[in-house]
């Protein structure tokens, strides 16, 4: 397992590394933020992330306080999207394993996505929302209300 000082989810919550990407909310246990930008110029609008604060690698080693504040913190992020972006469908998924540091991403659907995407390539959808950081920003400041109750 790869050391907290060597994780680049560790480090994203201390404002450092590749993953960097504007803040929606946090509280002790956990961290809600946008794809950030990395190289490119603008990203798919609408993908989040829902983090453990804890060094963790998966769903299955989560305390149960920290499993129920990432599953309130999900929901949370998924009704924002759905009500400030025009989601046809808000999915969730725990997948991938190229970080051992748990995230979770929650991501819209948004109306008028070819079915010929599948659920986890709306963003492949050359129609999709894209924006630039001002843009990434503006909606994570939209998001962030829904999120603070």
């Amino acid at each position: 397992m790869v050391a907290d000082s060597e994780c680049p989810i560790c480090a994203k919550h201390r404002g450092a590394g590749p993953l960097v990407a504007p803040l929606i909310w946090r509280d002790e246990h956990v961290v809600v933020s946008h794809l950030g930008l990395r190289s490119a110029d603008s990203v798919f609008l609408g993908y989040l992330f829902v983090e453990s604060r804890r060094h963790v690698p998966s769903l299955d080693r989560l305390r149960d306080d920290e499993a129920a504040a990432v599953g309130r913190a999900a929901a949370h992020a998924a009704a924002a999207l759905r009500a400030e972006v025009d989601a046809e469908h808000v999915f969730s998924a725990v997948i991938g394993r190229g970080v051992a540091h748990f995230h979770q991403h929650v991501f819209a659907r948004y109306r008028g996505t070819p079915d010929s995407y599948a659920w986890t390539a709306g963003d492949d959808w050359p129609g999709a929302p894209r924006g630039g950081l001002a843009e990434v920003e503006a909606l994570c400041a939209r998001l962030r209300p829904h999120l603070d109750r």
